[in-house]
């Protein structure tokens, strides 16, 4: 099977290497590695160049939204069936995408494996713990962090849009057109950024005005709130039903989900 990978970087000096060290282990080679450099002032773009990739470099943001951005930038130069998101902080097991390519059929449109934190952290180390909530999810979808995509359905969808949350977008979109989205248990990607508490916070309550700007229903988010234990969700996504600037933004991606190409 032939995809490529896709990773966004702004300022990750710390982690991308071991990103792209295990991308390029992997016992089913990619056959392209293209890596945005997102407005970058540290040393991310001489490590990313000490591997054989296609190097982008951002100078501006001109998106709400600069990860999703940066995805479309890469996804719009792929050439292969099948292109794989790979966040700059993730490292895959060497047979990451062998066993992802062994279980995808033609009713899946993307497919992960499971995602574990391991960071050095204390808090990196509960937030592993608390991870097991998964298994209570009413649905359970993969994460966006190593994703496998079909990138026919993608450029039936229109793209990667201007959205908070790129990943939750392409699933609900691939699952709008029939298909299924997966994770295999099997095959590990590790999330290796250092977690710290205030970090932590901030990914929850970004969580919460995702979900709404996504149009996710304020039960079904309080439910996700409580099951998950992830009080800040909630929070976040009440702050964001709230702000004018915000209804705002979820009326316009309204608006151009509506107008994206369905065929």
């Amino acid at each position: 099977m032939s995809y490529t990978v896709i990773m966004a970087a702004h300022n990750e000096e710390k982690y991308i290497g071991r990103a792209l060290s295990s991308v390029f282990s992997q016992t089913l080679r990619p056959s392209e590695v293209i890596v945005v450099l997102d407005r970058c002032s540290d040393g991310t773009g001489e490590i990313a160049r000490k591997y054989p990739v296609t190097i982008v470099e951002k100078k501006e943001k001109r998106w709400v939204f600069s990860y999703s951005e940066n995805l479309e930038i890469a996804r719009r130069m792929v050439k292969t069936p099948f292109f794989a998101i790979v966040d700059a902080d993730v490292e895959l097991e060497p047979n990451y995408f062998e066993v992802l390519f062994s279980e995808i059929d033609e009713e899946t449109g993307c497919i992960s494996g499971k995602v574990v934190t391991r960071s050095r952290t204390l808090l990196g180390r509960l937030l592993s713990l608390w991870e097991k909530t998964y298994r209570l999810a009413l649905e359970k979808r993969p994460r966006g962090c190593a994703l496998l995509v079909r990138n026919d359905l993608v450029e039936r969808i229109g793209g990667i849009r201007d959205v908070p949350a790129p990943d939750t977008y392409i699933q609900d979109q691939v699952k709008r057109l029939g298909f299924k989205v997966r994770v295999v248990e099997s095959v590990r990607a590790y999330h290796v950024r250092d977690v710290t508490l205030r970090r932590a916070l901030k990914t929850q309550f970004n969580a919460g005005v995702a979900r709404y700007l996504m149009g996710k229903g304020l039960l079904r988010t309080l439910g996700h709130s409580i099951v998950r234990l992830r009080p800040l969700v909630i929070v976040g996504y009440l702050y964001a039903m709230l702000s004018g600037e915000k209804r705002e933004l979820k009326r316009k991606l309204e608006l151009e989900t509506a107008l994206k190409p369905s065929y």
